[in-house]
């Protein structure tokens, strides 16, 4: 009886294709994040090399040496480029994707990307539902690459305005399969927010290692030798892609403008309480910035624990 029903059951779904366009460090990351999660994984890179390492490493199951292939049969593209080149590539191979499928992104910004995108897709009837996984490193490319980039991770899902309630679902569970933790806002309300936690943190730590080091030889060994792990802590993004963050942050100009006003506040407050001598409020803000931090960090490690418990669960780990 039980061979019988075996032979009985249904036949196994077609395997949904997916097609990761770009294989630096988040392409490259996604597509290890999403071996064995029941997607046929296509790659496409401009450059050889990037392909070649791509299949020898098992990022990708498959890959193209034109973008044209490497999207027309996939059901989810996502597009792993910087910001400019994400709205370039829609627009460039938006007659070459297949009819009903959807477009996402990884691009830091997500207004401009989804208003552009979206109105070159839609006349293909492809759908383009705009993310922004906030995961990452200072290091870049396919070498500094790990599948658990993503695990434990915010990913801002941001639809264009009309999008089906399907394709955001779907591309939702996609970022859920990577261990990561997918909530939906308006390109608008993301922008924001990442100006104030993502973008703005990057203007300071910059402004902070030129203020404490960019001087003469001399004052600068000396304040070199006084760097020790809080400096390393707070500027470590620092070290981050110039070219990138000027990107992103031409990209998201007024945001970014209005996080940097609300930051000079703050700091001119502080600076106004030391010149007036004024040590218990400026304790008092001391203490109050440090139970929002511990309070955020608790969160934030939950987030971290809970996702390791799921992936330990899925992989039959986590019953023991």
């Amino acid at each position: 009886m039980i061979r019988e029903a075996k032979r009985k059951s249904s036949p196994r779904a077609p395997e949904k294709k997916i097609a990761i366009i770009g294989l630096g460090l988040l392409g490259s990351s996604l597509g290890l994040a999403l071996k064995n999660s029941g997607f046929r994984r296509i790659g496409w890179s401009r450059r050889r090399e990037a392909r070649e390492d791509a299949m020898r490493t098992k990022v990708v199951d498959q890959v193209f040496d034109s973008p044209e292939k490497a999207v027309s049969d996939a059901d989810i593209t996502v597009v792993c480029l910087p910001i400019p080149n994400i709205i370039s590539f829609c627009s460039d191979y938006a007659a070459h994707f297949k009819r009903g499928a959807i477009v996402t992104d990884v691009g830091s910004v997500k207004e401009i990307i989804v208003k552009k995108c979206a109105s070159v897709l839609d006349k293909h009837k492809v759908q383009f539902i705009g993310s922004h996984p906030m995961a990452g490193s200072e290091k870049s490319g396919a070498e500094a690459a790990q599948a658990a980039l993503y695990r434990g991770a915010t990913v801002f899902v941001a639809p264009a305005e009309g999008a089906s309630e399907d394709a955001i679902r779907k591309i939702k569970k996609l970022w859920e399969k990577t261990g990561a933790f997918a909530f939906c806002v308006t390109p608008k309300q993301h922008d924001l927010i990442v100006a104030h936690t993502s973008h703005l943190p990057h203007i300071v730590a910059a402004a902070l290692v030129k203020s404490a080091l960019d001087n003469d030889r001399k004052i600068e060994k000396m304040r070199g030798l006084g760097a020790a792990g809080g400096f390393r802590d707070v500027s470590r993004v620092a070290s981050s892609n110039p070219k990138m963050w000027r990107e992103i942050i031409e990209s998201n100009k007024a945001a970014a403008l209005k996080a940097l006003s609300s930051f000079q506040t703050a700091i001119e407050e502080l600076a106004t309480l030391i010149e007036a001598e004024q040590f218990d409020n400026l304790e008092k803000r001391l203490s109050e910035a440090k139970k929002t931090r511990d309070s955020w960090l608790e969160s934030y490690m939950q987030r971290i624990v809970n996702s390791r418990d799921n992936a330990g669960k899925k992989s039959g780990g986590g019953a023991q």
